[in-house]
């Protein structure tokens, strides 16, 4: 597997506020997906993002690029350029980190990793944090995520009911991080993520407990808008309570 790192670069910014905790200061988001071509192979861009916590001296970030082929299980891809302790300015408050990846493969699917530490003044790492960003797929084609079924019966505890809501990958590519929304008569009862990877044409059942509709109830499949699809249009279903 040959993938070429084709640019990188760092952008330091020292005027916001530092936060609390790493859940509000670590990110890493994928900006572009370039499908495959026959004399470039695909690319990826991604930025990843953290902000100083009080006592932070230093930031260091390293992103790490993971490659699933047919095998169907996520493998390191080694890259000049990647898997570097890469650290901001003395005092910076946010450190900011562009990557682009160039030469993927066909067929494959890329996503990243991010290891982030917050060093204090003695030197010492005083927090961390992982995140992994969304998946860049090189196969040529898109996830398609609809809401097959809704069944519902009576719970256990009187006036409660339990929803089973069972979602259906039908595109070509897989979906990762797959949230999903249950809404009875207008209130929010829960909000579940189905699981890590939902392949093409495959069917997972999400099971909600709630109360009892009396008029109507709203699905969403991917309520964030967060994966990119070939049909944006068939993620809501309005099953009548009747």
């Amino acid at each position: 597997m040959h993938v070429r790192l084709a640019t990188l670069f760092v952008v330091l910014a020292a005027f916001w506020a530092p936060a609390a905790h790493a859940d509000a200061t670590a990110r890493v988001r994928m900006l572009a997906c370039a499908p495959w071509e026959a004399q470039y192979g695909g690319a990826v861009t991604y930025a990843a993002r953290m902000s100083a916590v009080p006592g932070t001296t230093r930031m260091r970030l390293r992103i790490r690029l993971f490659e699933r082929t047919a095998a169907g299980r996520y493998e390191r891809v080694p890259a000049e350029g990647l898997g570097v302790w890469r650290k901001s300015r003395p005092g910076a408050s946010v450190f900011r980190y562009e990557q682009r990846v160039r030469g993927l493969r066909r067929g494959a699917v890329y996503r990243v990793v991010v290891h982030y530490r917050w060093i204090g003044e003695d030197g010492e790492r005083i927090l961390t944090a992982r995140r992994r960003s969304r998946h860049c797929s090189q196969d040529g084609g898109l996830p398609n995520l609809r809401i097959a079924t809704v069944n519902v019966k009576s719970g256990e505890v009187e006036g409660t009911a339990v929803y089973k809501v069972k979602i259906v990958n039908r595109g070509t590519a897989p979906a990762e991080n797959v949230g999903v929304v249950l809404r009875v008569d207008g209130e929010v009862v829960d909000e579940a993520e189905v699981i890590d990877v939902l392949e093409s044409k495959e069917v997972r059942t999400v099971t909600f407990n709630g109360p009892v509709c009396r008029r109507q109830m709203r699905v969403v499949v991917d309520p964030g808008q967060l994966i990119a699809e070939s049909d944006e249009e068939d993620n809501v279903r309005d099953p009548s309570c009747l």
